[in-house]
Parts: C-alpha cells; sequence; structure tokens
C-alpha cells in the first residue's frame, strides 16, 4: 500500500503514467525515469520547501539551486540579485510533487549571494545566500558523513540522532557537507525522502551537501511499502530527480558519479553499486564508464600543478572492520591499484555504521616508517555514523586500522590547509559526538610536502600567501562579452561590494528579506 503526506499525496507509477498521458507526449518520456517539461499555468501560491544547493563542477563558479513543489508552477525561476535564472523541472513516477532546479554560472569565485526563488513572475520564499568556492589556495573546512536518515525512519539509532547531526555539522561552519551514501533510507517510501530534505533545509539553502550514491539509493530492490513502483531501471529515480549534480558526460548517467573542485582540493563521487561484490541489484550497469571516467578525473587532478588534495567520496567500503558488511572484494579490486597510481589522499566511506580511521595504506600495506605521510599513501575514513542504526567491529582490530568506535552518531569535521608556514600540505580531522559535540577523536593531522612556495610570515605574525591571489577578477578571465550573474562591475571596487565573509554572509540573512 500507498502513504499519504501533507501537500504529498501517494501516486502509483501505473496512475502516474495514466494522469501522465493527458499531458501528451511528455508522458511516455516518464517510463525512462526523471523527465523534464514546461508546465502550463497553474499554482501562483504553490509553497517552496525542500531547498538545497549544491556546487557545480568548479565551486568558485558555479551553484545549483533545487526546490520542490506540491503542485505545477509556471516558469520557475531563481532570483539573484537584479537577475532572474529560469529553473528546468523534472519529476518522476510514483511522486506527485515537482522538482526544479536552477543552474548559476559565471560566478565570482569568493563571493556571497543572496537569492531568493519564485514562479509565476512572483518570488515566493524569503531570502537566503550562498557562497562560492574560492581561486586558488585557501584553507577551508568541510564536513563528511554517510548513512543518515531521519528522525522518522526506523532505522534511526534514537528518535532524534539523524538531526542532531545535522546540527552539529552546521554548527562547525563549513564550507559544503559530504554524505557517503544511504541518505533518507526511503526504501520506496517517499515521505521519507521529504522528511530527510526538510531535516537538512536549514543548513542546505546555504551549505551545498554533495552526496554519492548508496545501496539504499536502489529503491527497487528495497520497496518496503511494497507498492510494486521500479523507481526506474536502476531504482535511482528519486535520487536523480531531487539532485542536480555536476555533469559528467554521460546524458543517461547523470547524477551517478560525478566531481567537483573546491580552491585546490578535487572532490570525485564514485557509484560502488557498480563495482562492489555484496549489493547484487546494479553491478556492472555503467557498462565499465565509470571505471574509464574516474580514472581520467583521476588522472587530470593529479597532472594539475594547482591541486593540492584528491578525495574520494564512496558508500560500500574498501577498508571496514566492521562485523555487518566489512572490507568489500570488488571495491578493493576497481579502485585500488588506481587510487595508488594517482595518488588519492582520502577517502571517504560508508555502508558500515560506525567510524574508523586507518593509517596511510600504500596500497593495502601500512606506511610504517612515516606515519600520516600522504606523500606515500591513501588514508581511508569509515564515517557512516550519520544517524541510522551503529554496528559492532569484530573482536580482532587489522593491522591497517589505526582507530575505531562504534555505538556513537557523529559528524567527521576536515580542516584543509594547503600551504602551511612549515611547506606542508596539511588535513586536519577530527570526530565529533553528535549528542553533546564532544570529540570521539581530533587533531589528527595527515600532511604531504606542498607543491608550491610557504606562506611568509609578516611583522604582525600573521600569514600570507605571493604564489597566487585569493580571488581572481572576473574580467580576467571572462570570455569577451560575458554578463556576470548579480555582477554590477568588473573592476576591484565593484567586486569588494560583493565580497563578504561567511560569517557575515549568515548574518546579513535577516537584512535581506
Amino acid at each position: 500500500m500507498g502513504h499519504s503526506h501533507a501537500h504529498r499525496p501517494y501516486v502509483s507509477r501505473r496512475d502516474f503514467l495514466r494522469r501522465s498521458a493527458i499531458v501528451g507526449a511528455a508522458g511516455a518520456a516518464a517510463a525512462g525515469g526523471a523527465w523534464f517539461w514546461r508546465q502550463p499555468a497553474y499554482g501562483a501560491e504553490t509553497p517552496v520547501s525542500q531547498v538545497h544547493v549544491n556546487f557545480g563542477s568548479d565551486a568558485a563558479r558555479e551553484m545549483t539551486v533545487s526546490w520542490m513543489t506540491p503542485g505545477p508552477v509556471r516558469s520557475p525561476f531563481v532570483q539573484l540579485g537584479g537577475d532572474r535564472v529560469a529553473a528546468q523541472t523534472a519529476q518522476y513516477p510514483g511522486y506527485p510533487g515537482y522538482f526544479h532546479h536552477a543552474r548559476l554560472t559565471r560566478l565570482v569565485p569568493g563571493t556571497n549571494y543572496g537569492y531568493r526563488i519564485g514562479h509565476a513572475d512572483k518570488t515566493v520564499t524569503p531570502a537566503y545566500a550562498f557562497t562560492t568556492g574560492p581561486r586558488g589556495r585557501e584553507k577551508f573546512t568541510f564536513t563528511a558523513f554517510g548513512d543518515q536518515g531521519t528522525d522518522l525512519a526506523t532505522t534511526a539509532q534514537q528518535p532524534i540522532q539523524p538531526s542532531m547531526n545535522t546540527k552539529l555539522a552546521q554548527s562547525f561552519n563549513p564550507a559544503f557537507h559530504v554524505i557517503v551514501g544511504d541518505l533518507a533510507y526511503a526504501n520506496g517510501d517517499q515521505k521519507l525522502w521529504d522528511e530527510w530534505f526538510d531535516m537538512i533545509e536549514p543548513m542546505a539553502t546555504s551549505t551545498p551537501w554533495m552526496p554519492c550514491i548508496g545501496n539504499h539509493e536502489i529503491e527497487s530492490q528495497l520497496d518496503v511499502l511494497g507498492t510494486g513502483d521500479s523507481w526506474g531501471e536502476w531504482g535511482y529515480d528519486p535520487y536523480l530527480t531531487r539532485f542536480a549534480l555536476p555533469g559528467n558526460g554521460y546524458k543517461e548517467l547523470e547524477n551517478c558519479f560525478y566531481s567537483f573542485r573546491y580552491g585546490s582540493v578535487v572532490f570525485i563521487s564514485i557509484d560502488n553499486n557498480d563495482v562492489n561484490t555484496e549489493i547484487k541489484h546494479n553491478i556492472g550497469y555503467t557498462g565499465g564508464r565509470q571505471r574509464m571516467w574516474v580514472e581520467k578525473a583521476l588522472a587530470a587532478a593529479h597532472a594539475d600543478k594547482g591541486v593540492d588534495f584528491i578525495v574520494v567520496l564512496m558508500h560500500q567500503a574498501a577498508f571496514s572492520s566492521s562485523s555487518r558488511h566489512g572490507s568489500d572484494a570488488g571495491v578493493r579490486e576497481t579502485w585500488l591499484q588506481l587510487f595508488a597510481r594517482y595518488s588519492v589522499d582520502l577517502v571517504l566511506q560508508g555502508h558500515d555504521h560506525n567510524y574508523e580511521r586507518s593509517h596511510v595504506l600504500a596500497g593495502d600495506q601500512v606506511v610504517a616508517d612515516v606515519p600520516n605521510k600522504l606523500d606515500l599513501g591513501t588514508a581511508y575514513i569509515l564515517c557512516g555514523n550519520g544517524g541510522a542504526v551503529q554496528d559492532s567491529f569484530d573482536p580482532v582490530q587489522p593491522a591497517w586500522s589505526a582507530f575505531r568506535q562504534a555505538l556513537k552518531i557523529g559528524t567527521l569535521k576536515v580542516e584543509v590547509d594547503p600551504l602551511t608556514p612549515n611547506g606542508m600540505s596539511r588535513l586536519t580531522l577530527g570526530e565529533y559526538w553528535a549528542l553533546d559535540g564532544s570529540p570521539i577523536e581530533e587533531g589528527i593531522v595527515l600532511e604531504k610536502n606542498a607543491k608550491s612556495a610557504p606562506r611568509e610570515t609578516d611583522a604582525a605574525g600573521t600569514t600570507t600567501q605571493s604564489s597566487e591571489p585569493a580571488i581572481t577578477l572576473p574580467a580576467s578571465d571572462a570570455p569577451a562579452g560575458t554578463t556576470l550573474i548579480g555582477v554590477e562591475a568588473a573592476g576591484a571596487t565593484g567586486l569588494a561590494m560583493h565580497v563578504r565573509s561567511r560569517e557575515q554572509a549568515l548574518d546579513e540573512r535577516a537584512s535581506l528579506a
């Protein structure tokens, strides 16, 4: 049986397709998954919910704003300063709402933008704000966890911990948040997707949440309601429709895997349902295209002298000593050699519901002579303690495992310093308990020799970086005739009017309303 939800009644796939036929030819496209169309003119007062932002492939220049309306609307848009950016609309069989995605491009690095959402020629939301990423080497912080669920889901450790963990991540004021699979545990119950996006919305309107696909995003094999809906060929329709992530060059695999660059760090998000040995449903579904794309992305990042760290996001783990799933042989066979060849620095994993940090590993061997030296290998973090019921560990801790902790929901905080005064590039890790914010472990330093000159220290004792400017003015690299969204002037004076700190951006929301 289906379910009902305020403003979002359940619609079976069969009923959806029958209803879609009324729309016309667009209805036929729905059978293949998410589909896009321009709606007729209704619903001027239709409310907006589930607002969230995601980076494009270049976090300094691109941002996507996404939201849901329970009914059709005319001409959905994002108002950004004096500019209005049209959104595309998507829907998937089995869900009656409409998802809208506005891709904002040619933005200015390191800049705060206020925005509103509207339709039918009228803005309908309060003012929100986001900040673009920096251009070049700068310090920043990001947070991460996987396997979250919602306070309503039966998978939750305790009814309040998923939302508490979201609030803990937000308290660190990160530049963005990473969630490594098993986001909502909807399992065919679309109400839980709604609840998850509602839960993260207070953070996600300004702080991008960058996801990867987990096994619980395969809803066709995990349909606990028994509705008979297929949720698309791979069971991914809800996930693929609700997000608009950076492209990967494959239209039919859009949103399944992607990369983005923030400052001097490249993040690569992988779908391990394609290569794992445990979850059979989607093994090999990309026909090898994901592996070819990942190798190309890793090679490009490795060769780029401006990239200081490569971070991989994936769900099923290459290294886990959990008694539930453990290390996956297919994941290891597919990725370990590539990670070593292209010097991946950090891999964030989920699937097992606990926290575990590896030593720095060369392939599967511990780099024992110089601990935590990323020049010599890769560190793996299992951070599947986002909110779901926690797992136990195998009794014997393996040699590759540096630290592990079960039964505490938590958030991983990663502080990135690409160019320290002593000539090192550094990641500083800490894991914190959602219930009170106390450290599970903190101050873990992973570092490597920097690619550029160290920062200079001035007479006041502050550090400066002379190798490249913090912000590249748009006039210096924008194509001739380009109009930059939300920018009144391309010169230094005009840019200064738009650049504000992240703290100021959050404080200024009230004044934008």
